[in-house]
């Protein structure tokens, strides 16, 4: 009796003890990640710096991410307060998707435990604290809310599990904060919301009172408040984006193909990440999920681990929730993403398939399955471990194969594919150079330019070429009204051969330097002939300090 009363007392403090470890460890991966080559800033980090910034020093508030009415700025609101306290510095920028990134660990490991018991939810906390490739990096990159949506959507994930049973006038309120809020960070929210919602409905038949659904309709006016105040009185325009047409023809099955293919094997660390399609085919065969038969039996693993639980969807169906039914909350959300990313403008990048992140939620269904299937204890006459050895023996594997993943990932992937070499350092350089020359703007590459608006505290500005867009239209104008800006290109791409063409077309003339890795065009001539058409009419902004 004393010994199931201490294994009692010693249950909790084992799992708050093994999830603070977990957390520890996660920490410190994503620190190191940070420090390391692969926490380079891109150029759509630098625009949620630019945000918080912004925001921190100017008295801006910003409703959505610069250029797309359609992601939140949660992200640069939280960056806000340290950006205030400490300066503007990449390094705290990242601490708040990492922050997020942990907090989504400590949320599934407590769902999982939640569903399957202690030691499944110490496993998803091993796995998520030293995660694939692919999330160990995005968990640290604050590219506008993708850390923050799946912090938001697993904690209303588990707040459905809680307010399914019973009724709860706080939870549906609650319930309804958090979905509005993950819907204003990201509309890759409706891969949480839509399988919460059937989960409830399922779950509660008709057992809602008319105050639980008020207060929860209520918390998600709020929580989506900025987005719909922007829309009403800005002429809807993230409904005006969503029907823009996509940037290229879809082929919805080739995406669900290439889904599956490429997509769910780097998710699983088996591929390395990159948005380079020439990058791409040289790396791909030389990783795991460059065989097909690696790839098809990771599907065909996952698969099975999923099918475990096709018990609590009609458990879920017949009887309402309970705890034997909730493991379909989960797996609506795995059923949930395939279609929305892959057969959606999103479905295109698959090479990073950072759509697909929510995917990352449902590791404690692989892990409970794992937990559920019953291990023989003997094998031709040998004695087998104990099951729990065996289960913890896959997860240690699972472990040191995806941090031999990242170990042997390469930077360079991960970067743009016109400006592979552009880091912090040689930027640096590139800024000693246009600085001495009392050159403080230029017409350069998305990837370049932001960057080094964001680390020169936006004393150089830039005017985006090629790369991307001008998503933050102030600095644009300021670059266009200069007398003497500097051309900058990574040398021999094809930004610099139009550049070339239309010199030579002019008859103009140009002095050229090549710095770091750079190569630098300045005292253009014919100066205005040379200039993207048209200038930008927004008024220029103050510079914060």
């Amino acid at each position: 009796m004393r010994a199931a009363l201490a294994l009692d007392w010693m249950r909790p403090r084992a799992f708050a003890l093994g999830l603070a470890v977990a957390l520890m460890v996660g920490l410190a991966l994503r620190l190191a990640v940070i420090a390391s080559p692969l926490g380079e800033l891109d150029g759509d980090e630098a625009v949620v710096g630019l945000m918080a910034r912004h925001i921190a020093f100017l008295g801006a508030r910003p409703v959505f991410y610069y250029g797309q009415p359609y992601l939140g700025s949660l992200e640069a609101f939280s960056a806000a307060p340290l950006f205030r306290l400490l300066g503007s510095y990449t390094v705290l920028l990242k601490l708040v998707p990492t922050a997020y990134s942990l907090g989504f660990l400590a949320l599934s490991a407590i769902l999982a435990k939640r569903v399957f018991g202690t030691a499944p939810g110490l496993a998803t906390a091993a796995y998520l604290a030293v995660p694939p490739s692919m999330w160990a990096v995005w968990s640290t990159k604050a590219r506008g809310g993708y850390a923050e949506l799946l912090f938001l959507g697993q904690a209303l994930l588990l707040v459905s599990l809680m307010l399914a049973p019973k009724p709860s006038r706080r939870l549906a309120l609650l319930w309804g904060i958090l979905a509005g809020l993950a819907f204003w960070t990201h509309l890759l929210a409706i891969v949480y919301l839509l399988p919460a919602a059937i989960f409830l409905s399922l779950g509660r038949r008709a057992k809602w009172s008319l105050a639980e659904l008020g207060l929860a309709a209520a918390g998600a006016v709020l929580g989506m408040g900025p987005l719909l105040f922007d829309n009403l009185t800005n002429g809807f325009q993230t409904l005006a984006a969503l029907r823009q047409p996509p940037d290229l023809p879809i082929d919805q099955w080739a995406q669900l193909l290439r889904f599956f293919r490429v997509g769910v094997p780097v998710l699983l660390g088996l591929g390395q990440p990159t948005t380079s399609e020439a990058m791409f085919d040289q790396d791909w065969l030389q990783r795991p999920a460059g065989h097909l038969w690696i790839a098809l039996l990771a599907l065909l693993v996952i698969g099975a681990g999923l099918a475990v639980h096709a018990r609590s969807v009609r458990g879920l169906v017949e009887c309402g929730a309970d705890r034997r039914s909730e493991p379909a909350l989960l797996l609506l959300v795995a059923l949930a993403v395939p279609p929305v990313v892959a057969l959606t403008r999103f479905g295109f990048f698959v090479s990073e398939p950072r759509y697909a992140l929510p995917l990352y939620g449902v590791v404690p269904l692989l892990v409970g399955a794992l937990w559920r299937v019953s291990l023989p204890t003997a094998w031709h006459g040998w004695r087998l471990p104990w099951p729990d050895v065996t289960r913890w023996a896959v997860v240690a594997a699972v472990v040191a194969f995806k941090l031999l993943s990242l170990l042997a990932t390469d930077p360079r992937l991960w970067r743009a594919e016109d400006t592979p070499n552009s880091t912090a350092a040689t930027r640096t350089e590139l800024v000693q150079y246009l600085v001495a020359g009392d050159r403080h703007q230029m017409y350069t590459d998305y990837w370049i330019g932001y960057p080094i608006m964001f680390e020169t505290r936006e004393t150089v500005l830039a005017y985006v070429i090629s790369g991307g867009f001008n998503r933050y239209l102030p600095p644009a104008d300021n670059v266009q009204r200069t007398p003497n800006p500097a051309w900058v290109f990574t040398p021999g791409t094809p930004p610099e051969r139009v550049f070339l063409d239309d010199l030579a077309r002019l008859g103009g003339a140009a002095t050229v330097a090549d710095v770091s890795v750079y190569r630098v065009y300045t005292d253009v001539q014919p100066l205005d002939a040379m200039k993207p058409a048209g200038l930008i009419s927004a008024p220029a902004r103050g510079t914060p300090p």
